[in-house]
This record gives C-alpha cells, sequence and structure tokens, in this order.
C-alpha cells in the first residue's frame, strides 16, 4: 500500500505554465495553417471547374466537327449558347447568333425540345443537347456559357452547382484572356467559384 501511495506521489502532471504554453503553440500553428489550407480548398475547386469547362469546350468541338464530317457544317459567325444542367436535365436555355442560319443543312442541331422538330433528328449524335448531356453524364447541377465564332469555340465558362443564369465572363473577356469580373483570385465572382477554358486571369493581373 505504502508503494502504491509512493508511486502516485512520483508521478507528475502538466503544470497550468506548461499548458498555457502549448495552448498558445496551437492557437499560432492554427492561425498559420488555417488560411492556407481555405486556400488551398478553393485553389482545388478553381482547378476543377476549369476542368468542367475544358470539357465542356472539347466535346463542344467534338460535336462541330461531327456535323462538319457529315456536311451540315456550324455556318453562324457567332453564337452565345446558354446551358442549365438540374439534376442532370440538360436544356438549352438560348442561342443568340448573328442572324444566318445556324447549319448548312437548314435542321436545328442545337436540340432543345422547344425547337426541334419531332423526328427531324432522332440521332443523339447529331442533336448537340443530347451528345453533351451524354458525354457528361456525371455533371449534375451547373450553368454553362459557350461562345463559338466562325464554327470553332472560342471560350467556355462554367459555375458547377447552379441551377439557374450566372454572372460569367463574356465573349469580349476570352479575347482578351482576362475578365475584370472575377473578386479576389481569378476564377472566383463573390465566393463563387467559376470555371473558364481558356482559363482566363484577372485584369488587374493582365495589365502586370
Amino acid at each position: 500500500m505504502i508503494k502504491k501511495l509512493q508511486a502516485l506521489k512520483a508521478k507528475k502532471g502538466f503544470t497550468l505554465v506548461e499548458l498555457v504554453v502549448v495552448i498558445a503553440i496551437i492557437g499560432v500553428l492554427a492561425a498559420i495553417l488555417v488560411p492556407t489550407m481555405l486556400g488551398v480548398v478553393q485553389d482545388s475547386r478553381i482547378t476543377s471547374a476549369n476542368s468542367t469547362a475544358q470539357q465542356v469546350k472539347d466535346r463542344t468541338t467534338e460535336f462541330l466537327t461531327k456535323m462538319d464530317a457529315a456536311k451540315a457544317s456550324y455556318k453562324a459567325a457567332t453564337t452565345e449558347a446558354d446551358l442549365t444542367v438540374v439534376d442532370g436535365v440538360w436544356t438549352l436555355g438560348a442561342t443568340s447568333t448573328d442572324g444566318e442560319a445556324d447549319w448548312l443543312d437548314g435542321k436545328d442541331h442545337w436540340g432543345s425540345e422547344a425547337n426541334t422538330k419531332e423526328g427531324e433528328l432522332e440521332n443523339k449524335d447529331t442533336v448537340f443537347v443530347e451528345y453533351i448531356a451524354d458525354s457528361l453524364s456525371d455533371l449534375k447541377n451547373a450553368y454553362i456559357k459557350i461562345y463559338i465564332k466562325a464554327g470553332k469555340v472560342v471560350g467556355v465558362a462554367c459555375v458547377d452547382g447552379a441551377t439557374s443564369e450566372m454572372d460569367v465572363p463574356d465573349a469580349a473577356a476570352f479575347q482578351a484572356g482576362s475578365w475584370d469580373g472575377f473578386t479576389g483570385k481569378a476564377g472566383v465572382k463573390d465566393n463563387v467559384v467559376i470555371g473558364t477554358s481558356p482559363a482566363l486571369t484577372t485584369a488587374e493581373a493582365a495589365e502586370g
């Protein structure tokens, strides 16, 4: 019994000063690491969003090439196309062109439910919305803006997770390679991550 008491007395705990020092060190480390980790998370989200925009650009280019090979080349000089994805369902919101007929064969290969005649385009490989939805089936919610000039995709902006129209870079931004709408770092506007392809910089970075 005496030996047990002696053993208990021999054990020493942390003093109050030691505990305060340890807590202070942890606090300093947290103050340094937390902002850094938040920046890393945001950077990874921007990279992911840019990757999605690149995939949309690649699939759109593939579709235009396919149509060209099928003698249904895209002929409008400039086009802006809005796409919204909600729970995996793709919808073509609007296409604004320069007034020319879009496709050389006269058919509507955009493929929105509202303006595709029943039975006119049954093959999903010749209907853009169905083609890209099939190619990017993992994308469940997003707002996408596609800019086409002379049959080529000049830029794509994508807000992953959005379910309605968002403020994204315009065609002029892709021509300039930068957008003054970014707040903070490139790829972020008011805490909303916007993927772009080609990836845009901030206006300040472009000037510097």
